[in-house]
């Protein structure tokens, strides 16, 4: 159960220091409550029994309990003022104190471990990006850019939610409910030995919620996707949209994945909803039939009232402290989906970057493809059947053929961003599958048919990555011819641009995308369809 969260709580534990501060001010927080609803024994005492009984404490006298602390217990009941009254205002003062100790260390530990989980949420995210880049483009447009950014952003955001759960409301209220039954087994073991007898039924409840929880979580990110495909798609789309008076046709598959995302998240609402109403229901039965028998105690045989009554208080926090813990469940539940779909991505092995493989000298001789096809997974005709083809070093090669011919895969297969079912493919003599990808990949730039832009400036758009100087760039953008309409800029090469490069035209877009192709001076230089 929960297979998943669990496993990605490890991340935690690079905390060890504050995880140690943070449970150390639970247990503080924990004490403290436990310690208030002990002092309400005594206040009990004073106020319904005379002075010759007062703070009287049974459980004392029970065999077991240290000398030592029966000493000590009594030499500090024997500091309390005569006076009734004063000593009931002083036993107040000290359960006041103790909640304010309380309510410190839980504002301690909530302090730190917000800094836990979300310093943690951050490395998973990432982490999750940092693999995704390294994931072979077969694999990566398997999951596709919707379901990544998904999965980025919302679902370690949930999982996020589910370590705020675990370190913050469950574990803390675990310890108070656990410091809470410390007090009642201490008043009076049979009564409280009973009200966790009948807490078996809410446990059970507090699993099949759960489990509920988890399915419909599941469906509500799968339908998160599909909403950010559509709206994305949509974006992209606006000028083929407003050409073709699209608009009615866009909201309307909008509609429909907005209404499956409204659908799941209801689902998974209701599902959460039922979890409190039905804990409630049976912890408030449960504490009635316990306060039946504790009457029935004071009743028939003769048991201090003061006692029930702190018995009483302290089951209720108890009750109050696990109470919580429930919608604490649904939330591990949560993140324990979500833990799966980000596991999903990262068990996905990457490229290999071998270093120990051959590198690839410098290109000087030939480029062969000897017998070649390729299949994609949905297709059931080849891509590419059989290919042999023989381009020699420095020579201009010009693939023509109709859309579907496989210009564009034949050309993603020599930096290897798809692998062949079949054939081998060779630079000077050497299988491109047996040398390292660095080294091959060293040697290649490409313009693909969709021109990649980022939200930068033209500057470091043409740089992209590689350490050269100014003057570099401008030389590289002067081969693209997009120094024609980069200079006449008021920023120049300063100029930031928008997401995509909005604001360019898109043949300036793709003399920047040449320009950065042309700047780390390849040997193996890659124009899909050029215009």
């Amino acid at each position: 159960m929960c297979g998943s969260f669990w496993k990605a709580t490890l991340v935690l534990f690079r905390h060890r220091r504050r995880m140690a501060l943070s449970i150390g001010a639970m247990v503080g927080s924990a004490v403290g409550f436990g310690t208030g609803l002990g002092l309400f024994l005594p206040a009990f005492q004073l106020l319904l029994a005379d002075a010759s009984t007062a703070f009287s404490l049974p459980f004392l006298q029970r065999p077991g309990i240290p000398q030592a602390l029966r000493s000590w217990i009594q030499w500090t009941l024997n500091l309390f003022p005569a006076d009734r009254f004063w000593a009931f205002t002083l036993v107040m003062g000290l359960i006041c104190l103790a909640g304010v100790i309380s309510s410190l260390a839980g504002y301690a530990h909530e302090l730190l471990s917000n800094r836990v989980i979300r310093v943690a949420a951050h490395r998973w995210r990432l982490r999750l990006f940092r693999h995704t880049l390294h994931l072979p483009l077969a694999d990566a447009v398997k999951f596709g850019s919707s379901d990544c950014l998904s999965r980025l952003v919302a679902d370690t955001e949930v999982l996020a939610q589910g370590y705020a759960a675990l370190l913050g409301s469950t574990t803390c209220d675990l310890l108070k409910a656990a410091a809470a039954l410390i007090v009642a087994f201490a008043l009076d073991w049979r009564l409280a030995l009973l009200c966790l007898v009948g807490a078996l039924p809410t446990g059970l409840l507090m699993k099949r919620i759960g489990q509920a929880v988890r399915s419909a979580t599941v469906r509500l990110l799968e339908h998160n996707v599909e909403m950010i495909a559509t709206i994305q798609e949509a974006l992209r789309g606006i000028p083929v949209i407003k050409v073709h008076q699209a608009e009615r046709v866009a909201e309307q598959r909008f509609v429909v994945a907005s209404r499956r995302h409204l659908s799941s998240d209801l689902r998974s609402r209701r599902a959460k909803a039922v979890g409190s109403p039905a804990i409630e229901v049976i912890t408030l039965c449960g504490v009635a039939l316990v306060a039946c028998i504790a009457a029935w105690f004071v009743f028939r045989r003769n048991v201090e009232a003061a006692s029930v009554l702190a018995l009483l208080l302290a089951l209720s926090g108890a009750s109050q402290s696990l109470r919580t813990v429930g919608k604490a469940v649904q939330k591990i539940q949560e993140a324990d989906a979500a833990a799966a779909r980000l596991f999903a991505v990262l068990e996905t092995p990457r490229e290999s970057y071998r270093s120990v493989a051959r590198q690839l000298p410098r290109h000087s001789r030939s480029i062969d493809f000897e017998r070649v096809s390729f299949y994609y997974p949905d297709r059931r005709s080849p891509a590419l059947d059989n290919v042999t083809l023989h381009i020699a070093h420095g020579q201009i090669v010009a693939l023509v053929g109709e859309n579907g011919a496989g210009k564009s895969t034949l050309i993603n297969l020599l930096p290897r961003l798809f692998e062949p079912q079949s054939g081998r493919i060779f630079i000077d003599g050497q299988d491109i599958s047996s040398v390292s990808l660095r080294s091959l990949r060293r040697q290649i730039a490409m313009v693909p048919q969709q021109t990649i832009l980022f939200n930068d400036t033209i500057l470091e758009n043409i740089r992209f990555g590689l350490r050269v100087s100014r003057k570099q760039v401008e030389d590289a953008a002067e081969a693209a011819c997009a120094d024609e309409f980069i200079e006449p800029l008021p920023r120049g090469y300063e100029t930031k641009l928008g997401e995509l490069g909005s604001g360019l035209s898109e043949g300036q877009k793709q003399r920047l995308a040449i320009a950065r192709a042309l700047l780390r001076h390849p040997r193996i230089l890659l124009l899909d369809e050029p215009t």
